[in-house]
């Protein structure tokens, strides 16, 4: 039979297991449930502070900005000579990062007319980096998209910069000045390039050019695409037929078409 102290022993061990099976309070859960966050029209949610993992990429985007050489003077010009700055270009930072080409275009064609658009892009993920380069028409019109300084796209205040013309550290990813054409060379550089882009899709593009080869830039260390090829054309004619779809479509996307530096031996 049993004893009273093996009855006690027992009822003690069923008001252990039932605290450890005990549910959890409404308080409790109320903690575990995470609300999800709202989101604007450009994808951001709508936070009063930015979370761990933006201000990582942030930090990137800022090295990207040194790298680019952008200039101090925001809507006040920059304050220094004029010779050191590229009178139709701007640099814009600090934008989402689920911005479109197409959405950054617009916000700008109210200030003046788009040559050329540049978006910098996380070599590790190919996604947008939220820094932009603008090429306009004119040099009023650069200088007025420096009203938009500390505008507010999405959930972010923009930053818009004049660019340096000259600078000391590398600029990857863009050109400091268009290249000039080098005698003999009918090569030409092809960039903005979707991630998905083939052979047949950039002969296609310039069916009307005689095309002797094409070379994909890859990266040495993970081998992935670059964005961008270096074509080598026949003849002057063909490249010269090339070089006018300069900004012209493909997959969507505006392509940059600059004479390459030289040929390859």
């Amino acid at each position: 039979m049993a004893t009273e102290e093996d009855a006690s022993k027992l009822q003690s061990r069923k008001k252990k297991k039932k605290m450890l099976l005990k549910e959890p309070s409404k308080e409790e859960e109320k903690k575990k449930k995470k609300k999800k966050a709202k989101k604007d029209k450009w994808g951001q949610p709508v936070l009063d502070s930015w979370d761990e993992p933006q201000q990582q990429e942030e930090e990137e985007e800022e090295e990207e900005e040194e790298e680019a050489g952008v200039g101090g003077g925001g809507s006040g010009g920059g304050g220094g000579d004029e010779d050191t700055y590229e009178r139709n270009k701007v640099v814009v930072s600090g934008m989402p990062y689920s911005a479109t080409e197409q959405q950054i275009r617009e916000l700008f064609d109210g200030v003046g007319a788009v040559r050329h658009l540049h978006l910098s892009r996380f070599p590790d993920s190919g996604n947008f980096s939220g820094l932009a380069f603008l090429t306009f028409q004119t040099e009023d019109d650069a200088t007025s998209s420096l009203k938009l300084d500390g505008f507010k796209m999405g959930n972010r205040f923009i930053r818009v910069e004049r660019c340096r013309l000259d600078s000391t550290r590398k600029r990857r990813r863009e050109f400091i000045s268009e290249p000039e054409k080098v005698d003999g060379c009918c090569s030409a550089y092809v960039g903005n390039l979707s991630w998905d882009v083939t052979e047949d899709d950039i002969r296609g593009f310039f069916e009307e050019s005689k095309i002797a080869s094409i070379r994909f830039a890859f990266d040495k260390k993970t081998g992935n695409f670059r964005g961008f090829c270096h074509v080598d054309f026949e003849d002057d004619e063909s490249l010269e037929r090339a070089m006018k779809k300069d900004q012209v479509a493909l997959h969507g996307r505006p392509i940059k078409i600059a004479y390459a530096v030289g040929n390859r031996n």
